[in-house]
């Protein structure tokens, strides 16, 4: 590792022609809620000795020449409107950045002149948006300290979200099992869109998306706004961008964990554009070398591809998007060469873990007037994954003792009408419609009778309907009310449920505001649970199980502190209820503690669950080269089986935290020099111990009587990012060392831990040692 450390030293300090480098700056000026063009307003650039502004056509376009490359930020002012601020972003030779400032009115009427107030440049694409919620960009994600480039990894440093393991990016919010979450990209729900994709969750490996393809997006974490449903505890919602319609622009990245190259250009200069995205994996090189990402044992390997076409007509009134993401990863263990060093069911155990997830779909947003339009899109995903576990003999030939493929797709069709009756109401109102096919299938060994036997079989489809409504009001320049509701109808069971939202907000001053919000959400269980199989030939005991559901509660204080600096509290209180459980009061299984894999049991929904707690957070926005956040959460997660008694779930750590950041120091030659850290906690996840009872079955008999009152040790890591970015005259790279876990602390894994049958005890790994990652980037 000194090696990669002195290699990048090394060209930080090397000498090389300097010049003073300009990029043009292009993009559009809109009225945030109607889309409507914004003629002839004002942008510029913000804090710099040298004034450079532009005017907006009357197709709302703007072009700023003769920007100095680095980091920049924009500014745009309107009469009657808000000033707009942009994030710090980065001015490049070889990208020329394409906004789109979107512009708010003010709703005080009397108001005709600039509107100056202090904006938070994280709060979330989603307007109706106001508490628990955050956006985040592709840069800033590439900021954090081994983040990988995945939005789910740098998710970590966020509040409320707590870190568990080292290879794997379970979205753990606020206590919630990852199956809560939701995954959105182009405003339609997608499947599980990790590689190595866990059953029936949210989390995997690594998130197939590439930062070169991603707009700003949001991160939300409870009470989230109406058009969300099909989510207890939050939501990723990602955005594509669209490519360079003016001009031809390419990525080249390379790495130790894999290559990834994307392509940009006009299709018709002005008018229409493409992007494209494709890579692959290069974790054997890690292997080779000797740092295991996931086990000595285990080897993986992925990929991906991603397009974006985007078309508009003059006056962009009528915009239209194609595209489409894809992945495949294949992972598989193998046993211990030497049989004669067998000393546990684990050194003969082996798997083929094999997923695929795909999706394609056709946008349009059609501009009716200066006060209304409407979005809708048609969109095919397709998810497949495949389990197998074999146990070997002495001569090393596989018997099957567990077999697992599941397959569902979805036809959706989602249209959005939205109107801006006024600068103080605005309205939301639209549907999804998803027609669900699914071919779901387990079998697995039994010891006691020595036969297969089927325990999970569903072959058909069903549709799932979501209407929603939401608006936003503003009774004066103090006050935002956003009242909305989500009907969700399962036509698998006839489930129907509605779903009220509502949050509140107040505004003390242009720093300060105090926000209170309620939400009523629900969410149907992974598909799989519903076509459980018991001892009768046909019988589907859980077919009929409700929708779980849950009420959020929450009370949020924000105030900016000035020069960049602001301090964030969050209470949340959530009630579930109508969660599975086993239909005995003798019994504590709650369907919510599985990590992954779908029902293997007769279930009722009549189980109920507490999450409640407080996030903490100091943060510093991005400015004079230094961003930082700092959070704290201290949160309890019980839940109720039959008897009432309330337990810990297995998500109940108590306490997380996180402190994240990164500075920058522009340096002569045109170089910028980048020194970030992370560093994650937890206070250690819940387990439930054995029973004293060898099972016959080689499955784990728990001890139901005391359910998850043990602990692992409490998780600890520290990472680090050095990096430096380089402008040349027409080409940019950039070449960064990030370093995983940099004390090398080996923090055990309490999600994945294995049943040895033949000792009647549980198996630990360790998690990751230190892990550099070497990564070049390269802009032309």
């Amino acid at each position: 590792m000194r090696r990669y450390i002195f290699l990048i030293l090394t060209l930080i300090v090397s000498t090389s022609f300097c010049q003073d480098l300009f990029q043009t700056i292009r993009g559009i000026v809109i009225d945030k809620d109607s889309r409507r063009l914004l003629e002839g307003a004002t942008v510029s650039i913000a804090g710099k000795e040298r004034k450079l502004n532009a005017v907006s056509d009357s197709n709302g376009r703007f072009i700023i020449n003769n920007v100095a490359i680095g980091r920049t930020k924009i500014e745009s002012s309107y009469a009657g409107y808000q000033v707009y601020a942009t994030d710090n972003i980065i001015v490049s030779v070889a990208k020329q950045p394409e906004l789109i400032l979107e512009m708010e009115e003010s709703s005080n009427k009397a108001q005709t002149a600039l509107v100056k107030t202090t904006r938070n440049p994280k709060m979330p694409v989603n307007r109706y948006a106001i508490v628990s919620g955050r956006s985040f960009s592709p840069e800033e994600t590439q900021r954090f300290a081994a983040s990988a480039n995945d939005p789910s990894r740098m998710a970590l440093g966020f509040p409320g979200v707590q870190a568990t393991r080292d290879t794997r990016s379970d979205i753990i919010i606020r206590g919630n099992n990852p199956v809560g979450m939701q995954w959105r990209l182009e405003g339609i729900d997608i499947p599980n869109p990790n590689h190595f994709a866990r059953r029936g969750s949210s989390g995997g490996g690594i998130t197939i998306f590439s930062l070169s393809m991603l707009d700003n997006s949001d991160f939300l974490t409870g009470a989230m706004p109406a058009e969300y449903g099909d989510v207890l505890s939050g939501v990723f919602d990602m955005h594509f961008r669209k490519g360079n319609n003016q001009r031809t622009e390419n990525t080249f990245k390379a790495g130790l964990i894999g290559l990834d190259f994307s392509a940009e250009g006009p299709i018709k200069k002005g008018r229409s554009s493409y992007l494209v995205n494709y890579r692959y994996s290069t974790l054997g090189l890690l292997k080779a070398i000797g740092l295991n990402l996931v086990g000595e044992r285990e080897s993986n390997t992925f990929q991906d591809v991603s397009f974006n076409l985007a078309f508009a007509n003059k006056k962009n009134s009528v915009q239209w998007n194609f595209w489409g993401i894809g992945g495949y990863s294949k992972e598989y263990t193998e046993e211990v060469e030497d049989t004669l060093e067998w000393k546990q069911y684990d050194d003969y155990a082996v798997y083929d873990f094999i997923t695929g997830m795909g999706a394609i779909g056709l946008g349009n947003t059609y501009t009716l007037n200066n006060r209304s339009f409407i979005k809708t899109s048609v969109v095919l995903t397709s998810q497949q994954i495949s389990f197998i576990d074999d146990t070997l003999s002495v001569k090393k030939q596989p018997y099957t003792v567990n077999d697992e493929l599941y397959n569902n797709s979805r036809l959706s069709f989602t249209t959005s009408y939205n109107n801006k009756f006024s600068a103080a109401v605005n309205m939301k109102a639209g549907v999804f419609i998803n027609r669900i096919q699914y071919a779901l299938r387990q079998d697995k060994f039994n010891y006691i009778t020595h036969t297969n036997i089927n325990t999970i079989d569903g072959n058909g489809n069903t549709w799932l309907l979501q209407p929603y409504w939401q608006m936003s009001f503003k009774p004066g320049s103090s006050f935002t009310i956003n009242p909305g509701v989500h009907v969700m109808h399962l036509a698998l069971n006839k489930q129907t449920v509605v779903d009220p939202r509502l949050s509140v907000q107040y505004r003390f001053n242009a720093k300060q505001t105090f926000s209170l919000a309620y939400g009523l959400h629900s969410k149907i269980l992974p598909l799989g649970s519903y076509f459980y199989k018991s001892n009768a030939a046909s019988a589907y005991p859980n077919k009929d199980l409700a929708v779980m559901r849950a009420h959020h509660y929450i009370a949020a204080f924000d105030r900016f502190l000035g020069k960049g600096w602001r301090i964030h509290a969050e209470g949340y209180y959530q009630q579930l209820f109508k969660i599975p459980v086993v239909n005995d009061v003798n019994r504590t299984y709650w369907i919510l503690n599985e990590l992954d894999g779908y029902a293997n049991e007769p279930l009722v929904s009549k189980g109920k669950g507490t999450n409640k707690g407080i996030d903490l957070t100091l943060e510093k926005v991005f400015t004079k080269g230094l961003f930082m956040i700092t959070s704290f959460s201290v949160f309890n997660s019980t839940y109720n089986p039959l008897n009432e008694i309330s337990y810990d779930t297995r998500f109940n750590s108590n306490t997380s935290g996180s402190w994240t950041g990164a500075k920058e120091w522009s340096m002569k030659r045109n170089k910028v020099f980048q020194l970030g850290w992370k560093i994650v906690y937890n206070g250690g996840l819940p387990l439930t111990p054995l029973a004293n009872v060898t099972s016959s079955t080689r499955e784990p008999l728990l001890d139901e009587t005391r359910p998850y009152s043990e602990k692992v040790p409490a998780y600890f890591r520290t990472d680090g990012r050095i990096a430096v970015r380089k402008d040349k005259t027409k080409v940019a790279w950039q070449l960064a060392l990030d370093i995983q876990n940099i004390f090398g602390i080996e923090n055990t894994d309490g999600l994945s831990r294995k049943y040895d049958p033949s000792a009647n005890q549980w198996v630990y790994k360790k998690q990751s040692g230190l892990v550099p990652v070497l990564s070049y980037q390269v802009d032309f």
